[in-house]
């Protein structure tokens, strides 16, 4: 199942545009409208941004969101790698490797993502409000994006901003900025397929995913 389908409930209401930050209220209509139902994948190309790599990190693969608390991630390109995530535990698998099981509670920045990603997939608003500080321009009649800062002090020694950016109800990319000056984008749906630079750059990347057709 894509991330395309049809809204849960159709008829979600349209937010005015907002040309800077939209009202709280406008803000709780553009993640109400991205609910979609469950389970829910799509193919994925991730870019990351590591401080001691010389160029960006290209992964290509699979994402499966089964409910709130549970994903699954499979890198199929450079290498092979599926990551799977339920019930507060993290589990790793790589082909002839030993298989590494681990606390979400181990990994911050795995576990913001999730949160932000589940929560925003769910449309629900509060559960972000709860655990994130919001704010967002442009509304679901057309290109907007979803701030997110981390109002937890322990995450946020982590996670500085994730940052949903995306057209109409459908989320388009996920972009997570790490305390330490590492970041990521991953580009969800149907800029899941778009052919990247040899060495894509940050600001390509989000001038991408803030104006995609």
């Amino acid at each position: 199942m894509s991330l395309l389908l049809p809204l849960a409930s159709p008829g979600a209401p349209d937010a005015a545009d907002c040309r800077t930050d939209c009202s709280p209220a406008q803000t709780v209509q553009l993640v109400e409208a991205l609910k979609r139902p469950l389970p829910a994948a799509t193919g994925y190309t991730e870019v990351r941004f590591v401080q001691m790599l010389d160029a960006p990190l290209v992964l290509r693969g699979d994402l499966t969101y089964t409910s709130a608390d549970a994903l699954g991630k499979s890198v199929v390109s450079p290498y092979e790698e599926t990551t799977t995530i339920a019930d507060g535990q993290v589990e790793i698998r790589r082909p002839g490797k030993p298989v590494k099981r681990f606390s979400l509670k181990r990994a911050p920045a795995l576990a913001g993502f999730l949160e932000s990603f589940s929560a925003t997939l769910a449309g629900d608003a509060q559960r972000l409000a709860r655990n994130y500080v919001l704010a967002s321009d442009g509304s679901a009649a057309g290109a907007w994006q979803l701030r997110l800062v981390p109002r937890d002090a322990a995450l946020a020694r982590h996670v500085t901003r994730v940052t949903v950016s995306g057209m109409k109800t459908t989320p388009l990319c996920f972009e997570v900025e790490e305390a330490g000056g590492d970041s990521s984008i991953l580009l969800v749906d149907a800029l899941a397929g778009r052919p990247l630079p040899a060495s894509p750059q940050r600001a390509e990347l989000q001038q991408l995913c803030r104006h995609a057709p």
